[in-house]
C-alpha cells in the first residue's frame, strides 16, 4: 500500500495563493477596493470594514509570529495600546503631524517588544504564553495609567482631523488611507512567507536544533519575527485612535488579544489567507449581528469548534480539503471509460 503525505500547511505548495498570478491579481483588488468602498458603500458599512482592515493588520503579524516562527504571544493587544498612546500623546501634546506620530507609535510598539522578544529567545510554548499575558496585564494596570503616556484619565484625543488629505471623522474617507496601509501589510507579509525568509522562519518553527545546524540564526529569527509582530500591532493601534479620534487607558483589554490569537488558531496554518478571513468574521459579526444580542458572542466560538471538528488546519486546513476534493473529481471525469 502507498503511504500518502499529509498536509504539510507550513510550505502549502500547492494553495492556489501561492501562485504568482493569483497573487498579483489579488494585490491588485486590494489596491482598487479602498476607493470602491470609498465610493459605492455608507458610512456605516465603511466604519466596519475600517475596523476589519485594522483586525486583518493585526492578524497578519500574528500569523507570521505564532505558524510560520512557532512563537506565541497574548500581548498583541497591549502593543496597539502602546502604538494608539503613542501616536495620541506625539500629535496632541507635541503637535507631531499624524503621519509621523503614528510611526512614532509603530516604534514605540517595536521598542516595547523588546520586553517580551528578547525572553522569548531562551522559552517557547506554555512558557512564553504566560509571559506575554503577564506583560499585557502590566500594560493594561500600570503602564498604560502612566501619566507620562497617558496623562488624561478620559483620554487623549486626535489634533489633527486629516491624514494624507483624508477627513479622520468621516469612515468613508479614512477607508483609502487604512485600507491601502492594510494592503500593504498583507503584501509584505505574504512576501516573507514566501521568500527565503519565511522558508528560514519555518525551520526554526519546526526544529530550532536544525535549523541551527543548517546555519540559520535561531536567535534573530525569533526576534524578528516579534519586532514584526509588534510592528503590526502597533500600527493597527495607530490606527484605532486615528479611527474613533480619542484613545484611553481602558480601551485595549487583555481579552481582546485572546479573540486576535483565537482567529490565528482559526484561519489555521499555512497561507495567510485564512487567518485574515477570520480576523475578518471576527470584526464584522459583533457589529453586523448586533441585533441577536448576547446570543452573537457566540458565533465566533461556535464556528470554531464547527471548523475544528472538521480539520483541526482551520480554514486553510478546510480550503485544502476543498481544493483536493475537486482536484480528485476532476481527474475522475478526464479517466477513460472502461
Amino acid at each position: 500500500m502507498t503511504a500518502v503525505a499529509p498536509y504539510a500547511p507550513a510550505e502549502a505548495p500547492h494553495t492556489p495563493l501561492s501562485k504568482p498570478a493569483v497573487t498579483r491579481a489579488l494585490l491588485a483588488v486590494g489596491l482598487v477596493a479602498p476607493f470602491i468602498c470609498a465610493r459605492a458603500f455608507s458610512e456605516f458599512t465603511d466604519t466596519v470594514l475600517v475596523q476589519v482592515v485594522i483586525a486583518m493588520i493585526t492578524v497578519a503579524g500574528l500569523h507570521l509570529l505564532v505558524h510560520w516562527t512557532g512563537q506565541i504571544s497574548l500581548a498583541q493587544v497591549a502593543l496597539m495600546g502602546v502604538g494608539a498612546l503613542v501616536t495620541a500623546r506625539a500629535n496632541a501634546d507635541f503637535s507631531v503631524p499624524l503621519p509621523g506620530a503614528i510611526l512614532l507609535g509603530v516604534l514605540g510598539s517595536v521598542v516595547a517588544s523588546l520586553a517580551i522578544g528578547l525572553p522569548a529567545l531562551r522559552i517557547r510554548g506554555f512558557a512564553l504564553a504566560i509571559v506575554t499575558l503577564a506583560f499585557a496585564f502590566a500594560a493594561t494596570r500600570w503602564l498604560f495609567l502612566r501619566p507620562w503616556l497617558a496623562p488624561q484619565a478620559s483620554g487623549l484625543p486626535i489634533a489633527d482631523h486629516r491624514l494624507f488629505g483624508a477627513d479622520i471623522t468621516q469612515s468613508r474617507q479614512l477607508i483609502i488611507p487604512i485600507g491601502l496601509a492594510g494592503v500593504g501589510v498583507v503584501a509584505l507579509t505574504t512576501r516573507l512567507g514566501a521568500g527565503p525568509l519565511g522558508r528560514s522562519l519555518r525551520m526554526v518553527a519546526r526544529d530550532e536544533e536544525v535549523a541551527a545546524a543548517n546555519g540559520i540564526g535561531v536567535a534573530a529569527h525569533k526576534l524578528f519575527a516579534f519586532l514584526f509582530a509588534a510592528a503590526c500591532a502597533g500600527l493597527a493601534g495607530a490606527f484605532t485612535v486615528v479611527s474613533i479620534g480619542r484613545v484611553g487607558p481602558g480601551a485595549f483589554p487583555v481579552s481582546r488579544s485572546v479573540l486576535y490569537l483565537a482567529a490565528v488558531l482559526f484561519g489555521g496554518p499555512g497561507p495567510l489567507v485564512g487567518p485574515l478571513q477570520a480576523a475578518a468574521g471576527f470584526a464584522a459579526f459583533p457589529v453586523l449581528f448586533r441585533s441577536l444580542g448576547r446570543f452573537v458572542d457566540l458565533i465566533g466560538p461556535l464556528s470554531i469548534l464547527l471548523v475544528v471538528t472538521v480539520t483541526p488546519d482551520g480554514i486553510n486546513g478546510m480550503a485544502h480539503m476543498l481544493e483536493t476534493a475537486l482536484s480528485r473529481r476532476k481527474e475522475k471525469h478526464r479517466e477513460p471509460a472502461p
